[in-house]
């Protein structure tokens, strides 16, 4: 271990020692204790069930998906509650502190990092219950290292300077993505395939030995994947660290500003955005699985009442304060070259990608409960397209919100003019219920995502008239941001 690694883990078990809380280390052994008898209750409640209907050895095979299945809910968790250090402060830039010591300090603290060690935690410990006891163990194993990819991938994703460090981090967690839900389908097909021959069936040491193969076989994957993470984030320099840099550098702040900085940076770093996309993302999603149940479809013709909610509402409450947060800082804005049409089309574009990755949380209803694939799709267009567009227009009226205020019960930023628009949502509420109750399936499908893809093709034409209202109307706009 180098001398200046050693510097780096005494100063950081120093900090740690001061920023020690007993009211958070006490908080954080309730919740556990909670979760653990929560679990144990069902486990209760349920053995006699699990005794008269064993739960089938097959079900092993599902190891991989299991830990695959909590992959983006695990990187969204890690986007917005984690912060680790990612950069040297000033007092170390000025020791002579290796950067290879530096990375490798980073891949400690992530390592230890209690984030990480959450979710697989509890999935062992459901998996030690419900399933043989030598899952819990690979489950842990292996959801770890899931889990430690997906914190270098923020890691780097943090400390890369600007778009073209941060633009090839993406095809390749995709890809990383891809592969490791290959191995893991692969696992439960060849297990399934094994178990399933009637003349032949499979013996349980051999189902064991199948399933650890692949289960290496995924944490080589994640290991590659973490190794060259590693790698690249070795790699990256900020603060102009390049060689044959020159001696005068202006302040500046970590990464790039720009037009799609300012949307993803106001949703980590807001309280009230953070707090109400996730809360309303979590009760819709949860409905939205809930309804999915065969007697509540049958009751409403087969049509779940939540999966527009569950795809477009978490967009709906950025989309009700556009601009509301830029109003905070506008006078930057204006001295950039960046037009209103430029940032109300990007502002559109990330609430779309935001109602994609919902729709990407819902699929698990297509793949295994049942919903119809074209359901899903149409529904996609339809909220990206007629529920989330018509609510740029509310860019004329917004008011100057407060950022880190809490969200509960929270009203400011809001005005008569917004309260009196929002009731432009039933129409495509009812436009979108009305179909599927009132034309057979196929048509409905073909009428909802009809409407939703002819919206985006006409979108940019529907944010050029809004842009060129609100620029006739831009000096009482800013004059009110201003007085507020």
């Amino acid at each position: 271990m180098s001398l200046g690694l050693k510097e780096l883990i005494k100063l950081w078990i120093t900090q740690k020692r001061r920023d020690f809380s007993w009211r958070t280390f006490f908080v954080g052994v309730f919740l556990t204790l909670y979760f653990a008898g929560l679990v144990v209750g069902v486990y209760i409640g349920v053995r006699d069930q699990l005794d008269s209907s064993k739960i089938p050895f097959e079900i092993v095979g599902a190891i991989p998906i299991i830990v695959c299945s909590t992959m983006i809910a695990d990187l969204i968790m890690k986007l917005f509650w984690r912060r680790s250090p990612v950069e040297m402060d000033d007092y170390l830039r000025t020791r002579p502190m290796p950067h290879k010591a530096w990375s490798r300090f980073i891949l400690i603290d992530t390592v230890c990092g209690g984030m990480q060690w959450m979710i697989p935690g509890c999935m062992a410990f459901v998996a030690g219950l419900f399933m043989p006891l030598w899952t819990a163990p690979l489950i842990l194993v292996l959801g770890f290292s899931s889990s430690l990819v997906n914190a270098l991938f923020q890691n780097c994703w943090r400390r890369a300077p600007g778009n073209q460090w941060t633009l090839p981090l993406v095809p390749g967690y995709m890809a990383w993505t891809i592969l490791s839900w290959a191995v893991a389908i692969a696992c439960f097909v060849v297990v399934e395939m094994a178990t399933g021959d009637s003349a032949a069936p499979a013996q349980p040491s051999k189902v064991i030995l199948y399933v650890l193969a692949f289960t290496a076989l995924a944490l080589l994957v994640n290991l590659l994947a973490s190794w060259a993470l590693m790698w690249y984030f070795s790699r990256l320099r900020n603060h102009n660290e390049e060689e044959h840099a020159p001696v005068h550098v202006s302040a500046k702040s970590l990464g790039e500003v720009s037009e799609w900085s300012i949307e993803w940076v106001q949703l980590m770093r807001s309280k009230r955005l953070r707090v109400s996309v996730l809360s309303i993302a979590v009760v819709f999603l949860l409905n939205t699985y809930l309804q999915q149940n065969p007697e509540i479809q049958n009751g409403f013709n087969g049509v779940n009442l939540m999966l527009l909610f569950g795809i477009a509402f978490p967009s709906i409450i950025i989309a009700q304060w556009v601009l509301g947060v830029e109003a905070n800082f506008f006078a930057g804005i204006w001295t950039k070259p960046w037009s209103v049409e430029g940032i109300l089309r990007r502002k559109f574009i990330f609430l779309c990608g935001m109602c994609v990755v919902m729709a990407l949380l819902i699929l698990p209803c297509v793949a295994f409960m049942g919903m119809s694939f074209w359901m899903w799709l149409s529904t996609l267009l339809f909220g990206c397209g007629v529920f989330v567009l018509p609510f740029m227009a509310t860019c004329l009226f917004s008011s100057r919100m407060d950022l880190f205020a809490s969200a509960f019960f929270n009203y400011q930023g809001g005005n008569k003019q917004i309260n009196i628009f929002s009731f432009v949502m039933f129409v495509p509420i009812g436009i979108y219920f009305g179909a599927y109750f009132l034309i057979p399936q196929p048509w409905s499908h073909v009428l909802v995502g009809g409407l939703g893809l002819l919206c985006l093709l006409l979108h940019r034409k529907y944010i050029h008239w809004i842009a060129k209202l609100w620029f006739n109307r831009r000096y009482a706009i800013m004059e009110r941001w201003q007085t507020e």
